[in-house]
């Protein structure tokens, strides 16, 4: 940390969204001491939500700006952590002014949407000696951790296969939420919203994690075969069976928000001599050759975040303290962006699609008869067309 104060200095950007878990998170560790919160960026205070959160920091002391030109030139010097729960669009030009203004950054996963983006922060990086960590939270987590030097040191043996599924329906009113939902490029850069570059993008950079010392960068991997679809009225794709392969592993991913059915995200990771199968917010069966099979809880969410936090105020006090920085996140937008170069975004038969009823949530779009097909892919880890779904009987319209 530059000023060599401590407890750090600590600014948040955004309140409502996603930013509303970080006021929430911060709401928990105030009393701990451990860094206090000075400024806060509130650029929508005329929401009711946004007031009020702004109302409480102010409370605790906090200074609440209301635009980012002042926001940055008065925090400027003054801030040693800058938070961003920022939108896809948003996360390069937030982080390298907040570099720019000499704090270190802990943005919202992903770390972009386009490969220029992950560039210019680099570049920023490296301009002002300061850095940028990632949300990947599940990476921060000490299981995880541990976990990956397992694999690392061999105990499952080669690793083969990554393989993760997970089926979350989303209510209309998702890709309604904000100006960049389901979109492709937004705000003049790219977002490349998805299901594995937002909801699932969690369990895609796990697996990444997990193996990505076999392969030197994102161009390594090789795509099998990509099926991006969508049934919302969206540019990106609300579904995605996809296959891939780099350092002698195979990866299989298969996601939807499409599916009248709910099952949180799995993975699985394969190797000569064992498997390792990560469960959200279950815990990991880790079962090794010849052995019986041992069963590790996992934290909750809440205390996942909390480690994280803990991980990027450790990293101001040293320089060796582990972070998901952009070289461990930027393997997974270097996926995602490949992702999209390797197949067009196709829709489904618009006589698969109707609108439902899918819980607490309310109506969403569903394909009928696609989560049982994509629980069927997933388990001989095959395409999605190779289940027999009519889906692959058709021939799709050009992504508009």
């Amino acid at each position: 940390m530059n000023s060599g104060i401590f407890p750090p200095r600590v600014a948040l950007i955004g309140v409502t969204g996603y930013g509303a878990i970080y006021v929430k998170l911060l709401r928990e560790r105030r009393l701990k001491g451990d860094f206090t919160l000075v400024a806060a960026l509130v650029i929508n205070r005329s929401l009711p939500a946004a007031s009020e959160a702004a109302r409480e920091l102010e409370s605790w002391g906090t200074r609440v700006h209301e635009d980012a030109e002042s926001f940055f030139a008065q925090e400027r010097g003054k801030i040693d952590l800058c938070l961003i729960p920022a939108g896809i669009a948003w996360h390069a030009r937030l982080s390298v002014a907040a570099l720019r203004a000499g704090m270190n950054v802990l943005v919202e996963k992903p770390l972009a949407g386009c490969l220029a983006d992950v560039e210019a922060m680099r570049a920023a990086e490296r301009e002002t000696g300061r850095w940028i960590a990632v949300g990947f939270q599940d990476l921060y987590c000490n299981v995880a951790r541990s976990l990956r030097a397992e694999v690392m040191s061999g105990a499952l043996g080669a690793i083969r296969q990554v393989a993760g599924v997970g089926l979350w329906p989303r209510p209309l009113a998702y890709y309604e939420r904000n100006d960049w939902a389901g979109r492709l490029r937004a705000h003049g850069t790219g977002v490349l919203d998805s299901p594995l570059n937002n909801a699932f993008a969690h369990f895609v950079a796990l697996g990444l994690y997990f193996t990505s010392n076999r392969w030197a960068k994102g161009s390594d991997i090789q795509f099998d075969e990509t099926e991006l679809l969508r049934a919302n009225e969206i540019e990106s794709f609300d579904t995605a069976v996809v296959r891939a392969s780099g350092g002698g592993v195979r990866y299989w991913f298969g996601y939807s928000h499409a599916t009248r059915e709910t099952q949180d995200p799995e993975l699985v990771i394969e190797g000569a001599r064992g498997r390792m199968r990560w469960v959200y917010d279950k815990g990991v069966e880790w079962q090794e050759a010849g052995k019986e099979p041992v069963r590790i809880p996992m934290p909750d969410i809440f205390a996942i975040r909390h480690e994280m936090l803990d991980a990027v105020i450790a990293r101001l006090r040293s320089p060796l303290a582990w972070i998901c920085d952009t070289a461990v996140a930027g393997l997974h937008t270097e996926f995602i962006c490949k992702l999209h170069s390797s197949a067009a975004v196709r829709e489904f038969p618009p006589e698969l699609v109707t609108r439902g009823d899918i819980g607490s949530d309310g109506i969403g779009v569903v394909v009928e008869g696609l989560g049982q097909a994509l629980l069927k892919a997933y388990a001989k880890r095959s395409s999605l067309a190779s289940t027999g779904f009519e889906v692959a009987f058709r021939n799709y319209s050009e992504a508009r």
